[in-house]
């Protein structure tokens, strides 16, 4: 199994588990019988009702075609956050390598590889970048600087980075938690639902504790457990409620 580990400022590494190929592959097939289906019923219930059969209407019924399906990758993980709808059925997502989300540029660039990665190589230069890569990228990856993860492997850690907050739940204490990224909050609630806790972990929590509070400048006597617990809630404080 490749995985992807990131390390936070705090020293906390995340590890996200890359997407098998066959994940992928499978994630592709979905997606490429979407295309299929769409190509088909504009054919069925547009294009053939219409008798766009002229020159014109010919080239009007290829391009309704083409350009959704050839621009369906792109418009899908720009709008559904990295994630076309085969990826989603598989639980994939794409993200940049340093484990933020990924950004616009990002998805064009790998979605302009795809015609090389994807087409006129048939799929051969996908599959080969993607078995000797060290985090299975195909070429558009590798220029756009992401990577495929299985986020099934770690729902509870990447998608979930909020506290629920109770009705009566305090004040925040800590403005300063609005520092942190998403990738240190991920860490900390890692940290946090290690299970078998051991003194090597509790050692370790106190170490990140006063890392913490070096970095935010923050002074306090709370316990670190108390003190990690109170950061992610005052998180969710400021992130959550408006």
């Amino acid at each position: 199994m490749s995985v992807l580990t990131v390390s936070t400022p705090f020293n906390i590494d995340l590890e996200f588990r890359i997407a098998p190929f066959h994940k992928r592959l499978f994630a592709w097939f979905l997606d490429l019988l979407l295309i299929i289906a769409y190509a088909y019923v504009v054919f069925r219930y547009v294009v053939q009702p219409l008798e766009l059969m002229d020159s014109l209407g010919q080239v009007a019924a290829i391009l309704l075609v083409m350009i959704p399906g050839y621009s369906y990758h792109l418009l899908m993980e720009v709008f559904m956050n990295g994630q076309s709808l085969g990826k989603m059925a598989m639980g994939l997502k794409v993200m940049d390598i340093s484990g933020q989300e990924a950004s616009f540029s990002q998805y064009l660039l790998r979605w302009l590889f795809r015609l090389f990665d994807m087409g006129i190589t048939m799929g051969s230069a996908a599959v080969l970048s993607a078995a000797l890569s060290r985090h299975s990228q195909r070429i558009g990856d590798m220029v756009a600087g992401t990577v495929v993860i299985d986020k099934k492997f770690r729902t509870d850690i990447y998608d979930t980075i909020y506290l629920d907050i109770p009705e009566d739940a305090s004040d925040p204490i800590f403005p300063e938690v609005m520092k942190l990224s998403d990738r240190d909050i991920n860490g900390i609630r890692n940290l946090l639902s290690t299970k078998g806790m051991n003194r090597d972990t509790e050692m370790y929590m106190e170490q990140v504790a006063v890392r913490i509070k070096d970095v935010l400048k923050i002074d306090t006597d709370m316990e670190p457990r108390m003190l990690l617990e109170q950061l992610l809630r005052d998180y969710n404080y400021y992130t959550g409620k408006k």
